[in-house]
């Protein structure tokens, strides 16, 4: 039972520690990049600046020169208004012919861009060259940034490692804490499950007694007892039927729950065992309710026939409960290698909130589904078909009514 509960909660530690590390680790990377390139850009510039006197004379070269070498930290070019190269010193040759193909069209203020080149990483600066407001040309100034692109690449995939190792590691905690935080719950739950089953032991000796001297008052004094002492007697009757009935769904549960309760296995037919049920049942409706049937003859089933009885029992008693008038629909089929039974019923309907806990027990959901009954016969219900194997399904719209699905396997 509290297996999944420590999934659960492994997974979300697990969850929240990936997230947290994650944001940690990209704002890390981030910081760590745009401290990088900004440095990069200050570098160029400050190049620039230091060139610049140099760099604006050969505005004024007639004739290209072009020069190479591949040992150099920064290379320029100077192209005048036709975009022409008017000189240049070549860090990667033949690269002003990429270049040019990728100038802006105007450039009326300085830039920065990164160019990917044959596999290098490139930063670039663009600088417009003017003389009294007149445009003379462009200088280009920049430097190869791959390695620093390199060792970013390198710091992502130890970020992405760190991260998976870290996680791994997490989940381990997590669902060591998840432990350590079920055992105090587990240790309360068990000792309420003990308490339920001691109990429901002891009180079911002393309430026989109640029951059985009532039932002896009634037929030595039947004769002598007043309208309203008879009156007061059947109400007593009923009291203790009722608390014997909650009595024993209470020790079913907690047979269940401490592994205690076995079924009494037997093969039978459940074709005959629901139509003898819809017998009982078509009796002891309302005449506002009609009761339809589809049942397929034939299926056979494994199980504790007299638990199965009860199962149904329970979802018929809850949805006439629950329908003042209109119909209730019970069906027996086959579908591939399983058998269903499906109860449908016309009545008030179950809120969306309520569906995932009507199986918990004494959960009795909204005001329109309050009435009798104890709140453990969903619960037992889930009991019996957790017990065969099988699964239990609800849907249900306000106002329209409820559907159960119960699926068994069919037998190899």
């Amino acid at each position: 039972m509290f297996n999944p509960i420590r999934r659960n909660l492994t997974i979300l530690f697990t969850a929240s520690f990936f997230l947290f590390l994650l944001v940690i680790l990209i704002l890390i990377y981030t910081l760590m990049f745009n401290a990088m390139e900004q440095q990069q850009r200050e570098e160029l510039e400050e190049h620039y600046s230091t060139q610049q006197h140099d760099l604006m004379e050969h505005t004024d070269d007639e004739n290209q020169t072009i020069s190479y070498d591949p040992n150099r930290s920064y290379f320029y070019y100077v192209f005048n208004v036709e975009k022409e190269i008017i000189h240049g010193d070549e860090q990667f040759k033949g690269f002003f012919n990429t270049l040019k193909s990728r100038f802006p069209e105007t450039l009326e203020k300085s830039r920065m861009a990164k160019i990917e080149w044959q596999q290098e990483h490139l930063l670039l600066l663009y600088k417009p060259v003017k003389s009294m407001e007149q445009p003379l040309g462009f200088i280009v100034v920049g430097q190869s940034i791959t390695d620093q692109y390199h060792f970013f690449q390198r710091i992502l995939w130890i970020f992405i490692i760190m991260l998976l190792i870290a996680t791994v590691l997490l989940s381990v905690l997590s669902y060591y804490l998840a432990g350590k935080a079920m055992k105090p719950i587990e240790a309360s739950f068990t000792k309420q499950k003990r308490f339920v089953s001691d109990a429901s032991h002891e009180l079911r000796t002393p309430l026989s007694i109640f029951f059985s001297s009532l039932e002896l008052l009634e037929s030595d004094d039947k004769e002598h007892l007043s309208p309203l002492s008879q009156e007061v007697l059947d109400d007593l009757k009923s009291e203790a039927l009722s608390m014997k009935e909650l009595l024993e769904d209470l020790l079913f549960l907690a047979r269940n729950d401490q592994k205690e309760f076995s079924l009494k296995r037997e093969h039978f037919s459940l074709t005959d065992l629901v139509l003898s049920i819809t017998r009982k049942f078509s009796r002891i409706l309302p005449a506002a309710i009609q009761l339809n049937t589809n049942i397929e003859q034939n299926i056979q089933m494994y199980g504790d026939k007299n638990r199965i009885q009860e199962l149904i029992y329970i979802l018929l008693d809850n949805a006439i409960r629950y329908t003042k008038d209109g119909t209730i629909s019970l069906s027996l089929e086959k579908a591939g290698n399983n058998m269903i039974i499906t109860v449908q019923d016309s009545g008030v309907g179950i809120n969306e909130k309520d569906l995932q806990r009507i199986f918990e027990r004494f959960y009795r959901g909204d005001a329109a589904r309050a009435g009798s009954g104890t709140g453990l016969g969903l619960s037992i219900a889930k009991s019996i078909v957790d017990l065969h194997h099988g699964t239990i399904k609800v849907k249900s719209e306000i106002g329209k009514g409820t559907i159960f699905y119960i699926t068994f396997p069919m037998e190899k």
